[in-house]
């Protein structure tokens, strides 16, 4: 069962309650982590302007001081994913009677990427304008070399008059004669030895450009439930799971709906016990 929940029972809204003191604690424990500052950063027209970022590091501290708290409950790594969807979370949980109880607290922000504000990103850019700009004569000057040696080469293989169609089924039917055009085509580049220099520069400058990107991270920090986490929007999300201790010895798969009307009384007590440590827990972050 997902906590929130909708079902009619007063345990059931009970947890409830529970919830929403464990939510209103969290998002307010955790907005100091995600405490924006301003920075310069450069767009791609070189302009500089400014944006505002949070450190990602400051809510893995909040999570890594918050988890410390909890004593009755096994904790998990924190972790980190990033790339179409951008996460800092980390899970909880617990085995009480015949059931487990599980939390997630998380964070699903934005990254964008800008260059830093630095003079050698533009000079960069410009290089390699430069670069592409006379890697087209050269490349252009290859082809047409290239070209008029194959035509040359088929019409001395009197090769020149057959359609494209049959030409290249001949083509791929003799191997020899495609490896000699080939080697025909190598001896042109190498007419052009600058070409292969150029080809490296033109790497090693789009990796000291890619050194020169910043990341800045924005995440809106609001609540946000499962359904808003799944369609990607920012914000901050916990929920909790309470099903039935799975039997490994078991042969067929437990029934995953939790009846608070068969669970005893104790285990409810405890239940609110263990809810009231998390949300002590996050208060004491603040």
């Amino acid at each position: 069962m997902r906590i929130p929940n909708k079902v009619e029972d007063d345990f059931a809204k009970k947890l409830n309650e529970y919830f929403v003191v464990i939510e209103d604690a969290y998002l307010q424990s955790m907005k100091p982590a995600l405490t924006t500052t301003e920075v310069n950063v450069m767009l791609q027209d070189g302009s500089v302007t400014k944006s505002m970022t949070f450190d990602p590091q400051s809510v893995t501290g909040f999570y890594r001081s918050f988890l410390k708290d909890l004593k009755n409950w096994e904790v998990g790594n924190i972790q980190e994913t990033t790339g179409e969807l951008n996460r800092i979370y980390c899970q909880i949980s617990t085995d009480l009677d015949i059931y487990v109880i599980k939390g997630f607290f998380g964070i699903q922000y934005n990254i964008l990427p800008y260059y830093k504000p630095d003079k050698q990103v533009i000079q960069i850019q410009k290089e390699l304008i430069d670069l592409s700009a006379n890697n087209s004569s050269q490349l252009e000057s290859v082809a047409n070399i290239g070209n008029s040696t194959i035509k040359q080469e088929l019409k001395n293989m009197e090769l020149d008059d057959l359609k494209f169609e049959d030409l290249f089924e001949t083509l791929l039917e003799n191997h020899d004669l495609m490896s000699k055009l080939e080697d025909k085509i190598k001896n042109v580049e190498k007419l052009y030895p600058e070409l292969e220099g150029a080809e490296k520069k033109n790497t090693s400058l789009i990796y000291e450009l890619e050194n020169l990107i910043m990341k800045v991270y924005q995440v809106t920090p609001i609540l946000i439930d499962y359904n808003r986490l799944m369609q990607g929007e920012e914000g901050i999300i916990v929920y909790f799971d309470i099903e039935p201790k799975v039997d490994a010895k078991a042969k067929k798969s437990p029934n995953k709906t939790v009846n608070f009307s068969r669970m005893t009384d104790p285990t409810k007590q405890r239940i609110g016990e263990l809810f009231k440590e998390i949300s002590t827990a996050l208060n004491n972050q603040r």
